[in-house]
């Protein structure tokens, strides 16, 4: 009669009677199931042991003489911005009878220098300046009429087209280089649409006196813009509470220098004649 076999004996653990002795064959063994997982275990808390020992060891082990210590972590701090807002300053600088109300702002350089802007009418306008005067040093290198011109036409949100070549005129302050442009902007007071101007830009530097001024002057036709009208716009700035030895005895020898086509221009435009050519 066959003996029942339990469900957990390895089959493999015991062989038939195969010499008829009759005598039961050996008991199966039962599998050590649990023993490899008890031993991984210990393995890895041992191996995890083993890891934390060394490395406290070697943090706490000092360098050796000559070899690079560690790195601090640089901290990165942005630079100020080149220019800061004055909002409450006065103005230091005006314009005699401005074709329209100017428009004031001004803003300090970290070197210390000081820009006034004066702006008249809007671009798109029948007649349009715009004219920033510096005082001090602003730590800017010099560059061509043009160029200047470009960063300060994309400060305004205008563009420079067609440029010719400059040319120097004759003002109060001296000789002021002056060439005509073409500037693209938006028009003032509508959301979509651009128009182009003819522009006259202008640019004086003394450095005596640490002082320059650059703007232009635009207009619906060339005779409100043209050279003339751009030289008369110069001779019309004046200090108004400006400091600065310096500065004062360039305006006052200005004002002596005052030539009298400008004035004689104002009258004959009054009257509607044509005034004579500047020489």
């Amino acid at each position: 009669m066959p003996k029942a076999i339990h469900a957990d004996w390895d089959e493999s653990g015991w062989e038939e009677d195969l010499d008829g002795t009759g005598e039961d064959p050996p008991r199966p063994r039962r599998r050590a199931r649990r023993l490899p997982w008890l031993r991984m275990t210990l393995l890895s808390g041992l191996t995890v042991a083993g890891l934390v020992h060394f490395a406290r060891e070697e943090k706490a082990r000092p360098p050796a003489p000559g070899a690079p210590g560690a790195v601090p972590a640089s901290v990165l701090i942005a630079p100020p911005p080149p220019w800061r807002p004055l909002p409450q300053a006065a103005p230091a600088y005006s314009l005699d009878k401005p074709f329209a109300p100017p428009v004031f702002s001004a803003r300090l350089h970290v070197s210390g220098g000081r820009e006034d802007n004066l702006v008249l009418g809007r671009f798109g306008e029948a007649r349009h300046a715009r004219i920033a005067l510096v005082q001090g040093e602003v730590g800017t290198e010099r560059r061509s009429l043009f160029v200047e011109t470009v960063r300060r036409a994309a400060e305004a949100g205008l563009s420079v087209g067609r440029t010719a070549q400059s040319r120097m005129e004759a003002t109060k302050f001296g000789p002021v280089e002056m060439a005509e442009v073409t500037l693209a902007g938006t028009l003032a007071g509508t959301l979509a649409g651009t128009a182009e101007q003819t522009c006259q830009a202008f640019r004086f530097a003394d450095a005596e006196a640490a002082f320059g001024f650059h703007g232009w002057l635009c207009g619906a036709d060339p005779e409100s813009a043209g050279a003339l009208q751009a030289v008369c716009l110069i001779d019309r700035i004046s200090l108004a509470a400006a400091d600065g030895a310096a500065l004062k005895a360039l305006f006052a020898r200005a004002e002596r220098n005052r030539s009298d086509v400008c004035a004689l221009a104002a009258r004959t435009a009054a009257l509607g004649v044509r005034p004579p050519a500047r020489p």
